[in-house]
């Protein structure tokens, strides 16, 4: 309620366009009466009738905050050189005006001229330094220009500033602070966010999105199936759902969750690419490398389209087409981190007489899996394998292998833990190798790892088994190729072992620990004192085949394409890449927890046959 008698200016502020019209006609050439008919037509979209009643307007009485009007009209309507001169006039004529400020600065942005157009949102912040809206615009305004620190301190200073329930400004805020992958600052706001608007579905949505982003896979199903719930969903909730619900291995759910995402957005092509993603981890490769063929060529030349190419390679190796899935395969290095050293050329796989440096790209089972093509690279051209610091002892004493000893003495292979060496002429990923050597089907090789010593334990009456049961739950998928302890007891229950952990960290009682501060060559110590290793696919599945060691995988379903049918000598039935690998996969598509109960049981019965097979 105002406190006063309204003014013609007032009534302009409350009355509608034709209220406006009616009392214009009382009252002909009113300056304020002429504005305000100029900003209800704004209002409604009407720019050219804004641009003929501010003009009025102006002609009576050119004050600033009718050039603001006529200023912006015209840049609607594409005008920009007109609205810079409007705008211009208005700030020359009261230069303590923050609209004035605001609105040259929207013009002189649209111009191209972003030195005055960030001069004039830092006058009107100065003009109003205790209002949230002011740094929050200038926010927004050095974001979309690439000043990303500078960005989030204007945005903090404006959350600062904000009302106790402001959501506008925590909203910007968690936005550059997710764009910087701090998502734990980011989902302390998002929270607030729900906290504020308990009701809100996208409020629910952005939170549930940060927590995946954080690995909080329960809480991030509960906030996105709350967003659901909430009001309809969108299709990416129902996208970011079904992620989640991959991640925690409930399958059958997220299919439902891409299919109605699907319904929502027909042909949208990140749904259809993480749609494709979800049937190869269900088997059905065939529809999955349609729809991934059709993102490649919808979406060409986008990293969509890329991440197509890059999972449509995993089919194409699950199904044993090694030489399109090689070329495939190499799409993933325009998805990851450069390599080391980018000032060297990548090596083509050419012959050449000086040095080319090896490195990995990902996690130690990668790196495991592809040294074995060191050799085959060693005899194009000298090589300097970039070895991770957990990696180097184990590779150097496997060095004396008769796979590795004649390329090793013969100077054709040298060890390196830093990328600093001079030398090297270029670079390549271990995982680049079968494409860039033309090598197709990997061919059976003999161990190319091992441990330099061992102490076995004088206790050989009982069988010593190693058991690595889970991975880095840093992975986003960890769910769903790790096993639950519980789950375990089938296994435990069996008598007559002497079970020795494979796993860092706690392990169930009388289990024999692995070193805590020991890396990959104390683990291949320990794995050298095994008579059996039993994991699920980690890189202790990878060190153990690695080392010719008897290794019996327990997989999920639709597992890794390192595993699949493909990868498998049909005649023989022996693992490619390691033979001496038996697997035990899961058989259904259901939830982990029951899953992984049927694979867990034929292991545990395989394991007192082989108990039995060893008894005197």
């Amino acid at each position: 309620m105002k406190d006063h008698a309204p003014t013609s200016f007032d009534m302009a502020e409350e009355a509608s366009y034709d209220e406006l019209k009616a009392l214009l006609a009382q009252k002909p050439g009113d300056p304020l009466l002429l504005h305000g008919i100029a900003k209800a037509a704004f209002t409604q979209g009407r720019f050219d009738q804004t641009v003929g009643y501010a003009g009025l307007a102006i002609r009576a009485d050119p004050r600033a905050e009718f050039h603001v009007t006529l200023g912006l009209a015209l840049l609607r309507l594409g005008h920009v050189e007109a609205a810079l001169g409007a705008l211009r006039v208005a700030v020359l004529t009261d230069p303590s005006n923050p609209s004035a400020q605001l609105a040259l600065s929207e013009a002189c942005e649209v111009a191209g001229q972003l030195v005055e157009a960030e001069a004039a949102l830092r006058m009107a912040l100065d003009l109003r330094p205790l209002e949230a809206g002011y740094p929050l615009v200038l926010s927004q305004f050095l974001a979309r220009h690439g000043h990303s620190a500078e960005a989030l301190a204007m945005a903090r200073r404006a959350t600062r500033l904000a009302a106790a329930d402001d959501v506008t400004t925590r909203q910007h805020e968690a936005t550059l602070l997710n764009a910087i992958s701090d998502h734990v600052a980011a989902e302390t706001l998002f929270a607030e966010i729900c906290a504020l608007r308990p009701t809100d579905p996208a409020a629910w949505a952005n939170h549930g999105a940060m927590l995946f982003e954080l690995g909080r896979l329960d809480d991030a199903c509960a906030a996105l199936e709350e967003a659901a719930v909430l009001g309809l969903p969108t299709a990416e909730t129902l996208t970011n759902l079904g992620l989640v619900h991959m991640a925690l291995g409930h399958l059958a759910e997220a299919e439902k969750d891409f299919s109605k995402a699907m319904a929502l957005r027909p042909g949208d092509l990140r749904v259809m690419l993480n749609q494709a993603t979800l049937l190869n981890d269900l088997g059905r490769r065939e529809e999955a490398a349609t729809l991934f063929r059709q993102v490649m060529k919808n979406a060409a030349g986008t990293v969509d389209a890329t991440r197509a190419r890059f999972n449509l390679a995993t089919v194409e190796l699950a199904e044993g087409r090694f030489p399109e899935g090689w070329q495939d395969f190499e799409a993933r290095r325009l998805l990851l981190q450069p390599l080391p050293r980018p000032d060297l050329p990548d090596w083509d796989g050419s012959p050449s007489e000086k040095p080319v440096m090896l490195c990995g790209e990902q996690g130690l089972g990668d790196y495991i899996q592809f040294l074995r093509f060191v050799p085959v690279a060693a005899e194009r051209a000298p090589i300097y394998l970039l070895a991770p610091d957990s990696l180097a002892a184990l590779v150097e004493q496997s060095l004396t292998l008769p796979v590795w000893k004649r390329i090793y003495e013969g100077g054709r292979l040298k060890l390196i833990t830093s990328a600093s060496d001079k030398t090297v002429v270029a670079k390549a990923s271990l995982l680049s190798l079968p494409c860039l050597l033309n090598v197709g089907r990997p061919s059976e090789t003999a161990p190319y790892l091992c441990a330099a010593q061992s102490r076995v334990s004088q206790d050989r009456q009982r069988p010593r088994i190693g058991l690595c049961w889970s991975g880095n739950p840093g992975y986003r998928f960890d769910r769903r190729r790790s096993i639950a302890s519980d789950l375990l007891e089938p296994l435990l229950e069996i008598e007559g072992v002497q079970w020795v952990s494979l796993n860092r960290g706690p392990a169930p009682s009388g289990f024999e620990l692995l070193p805590e501060d020991g890396d990959m060559a104390a683990t291949a110590a320990r794995i050298s004192t095994l008579d059996l290793v039993i994991s699920v696919d980690t890189a202790i599945a990878h060190l153990t085949g690695a080392m010719g060691a008897p290794l019996w995988l327990l997989n999920r379903f639709g597992g890794d394409w390192r595993w699949a049918d493909g990868n498998w000598d049909r005649q023989t039935g022996r693992h490619l890449w390691y033979p001496q690998a038996r697997l035990f996969a899961q058989e259904t598509a259901d939830r982990p927890d029951i899953a992984w109960r049927e694979p867990v049981t034929r292991v545990a019965k395989a394991l007192q046959s082989f108990i039995a097979s060893r008894t005197p």
